[in-house]
């Protein structure tokens, strides 16, 4: 298991001398939306190869390897199947995931959430002690307006799906190319629609269903705790069940169900983490982790959205880490 801890910073951070520190060399980032050559005619787009390569050469630069984009062009049209836009929207993501494989970034995490991404409806719930959580309580968008894409394009579940299955037998192939690795994020939160959108990508079930529409090993997921944990009672049970088509682990945990829930420090949430990293080692998982949606502690900074901030990634890169060598002992001895 190899940590690719997360880069929100767009130039050198002491954070990222803290992450070596901490023996943390693996990063994920997002696309460079800062990094345009002012010397070009043509604006060069975040996911050309120019910005790609500036970007992992200061991370490089600064003793950090960059391993995964979590991050994507805009593919709205894709998940809609809107004409005309999603050709390019298409080529975009070819773009990405060939120049990914020229530069040796090895997974690009995706999801199909339309309209709306990650969503929390409260930001900032006093928590224990005083540290700041977020939360999602469905209740808050019941009476909210259905969202614009409902009445524009006649949003379906079915269609979502046969989208999906038409956007990997387009990319799967330029992937294995590429060798790059493509690893679909869940719903977040896991409900069956946002403000009348709905949502495919909600249950085992759901992940079990992608990975035979394209069959793969360059087709997999990106397993975020945070969200697997309101879809099942067994999470254990599930690392095992998709074993090598686990590419990217978001180490997170929350309490409550997927209409009601708050992000929690870890170890305080409801995920049997001890069961969780047994699994993990039990079937030999040395892909990537990294920390995800920590509380915010006293004093700390937040980096733009709740969650992402510097003193509780610290906290839990410490926990993981020390998990992960408790139990990898305990199979040393005859677990």
């Amino acid at each position: 298991m190899r940590f690719a801890e997360i880069i929100l910073e767009n130039r050198p951070s002491w954070f990222w001398r803290v992450l070596r520190q901490l023996g943390v060399y693996h990063v994920t980032g997002i696309l460079p939306r800062w990094f345009s050559d002012w010397r070009m005619i043509e604006e060069e787009k975040p996911w050309d190869y120019g910005p790609l390569m500036r970007y992992k050469n200061m991370l490089e630069d600064n003793g950090l390897k960059l391993v995964i984009i979590e991050d994507n062009p805009p593919m709205d049209g894709i998940r809609l199947g809107i004409p005309r836009v999603k050709e390019e929207e298409l080529d975009n993501v070819a773009r990405l995931i060939e120049n990914m494989g020229k530069l040796g970034i090895e997974i690009w995490v995706y999801n199909w959430m339309a309209g709306i991404g990650w969503s929390r409806t409260h930001t900032h719930i006093v928590g224990r002690d005083g540290m700041y959580v977020s939360g999602f309580n469905y209740g808050d968008i019941e009476k909210a307006p259905p969202h614009r894409l409902v009445k524009e394009y006649g949003v379906t579940h079915e269609k979502l799906w046969n989208n999906l299955r038409e956007f990997l037998e387009y990319i799967v192939p330029i992937a294995e190319q590429s060798n790059v690795k493509i690893a679909m994020h869940p719903d977040d939160p896991p409900i069956p629609e946002f403000r009348g959108i709905p949502r495919i990508m909600n249950s085992i079930e759901s992940f079990e269903k992608l990975l035979t529409l394209v069959r793969s090993d360059y087709n997999g997921i990106t397993l975020c705790q945070g969200n697997f944990t309101l879809m099942t009672d067994d999470l254990p049970s599930v690392i095992r069940r998709f074993r090598d088509r686990i590419f990217f682990v978001h180490f997170r945990d929350v309490k409550g169900d997927r209409y009601n829930f708050v992000e929690t420090l870890i170890g305080e949430g409801k995920t049997d983490l001890v069961g969780v990293m047994r699994a993990y080692v039990e079937i030999g998982y040395n892909g990537y982790v990294r920390v995800d949606h920590t509380p915010t502690l006293e004093n700390d900074t937040e980096l733009g959205a709740p969650g992402y901030n510097y003193l509780g990634r610290i906290y839990t890169i410490g926990y993981i880490k020390g998990l992960y060598e408790a139990v990898k002992r305990e199979f040393s001895k005859g677990y």
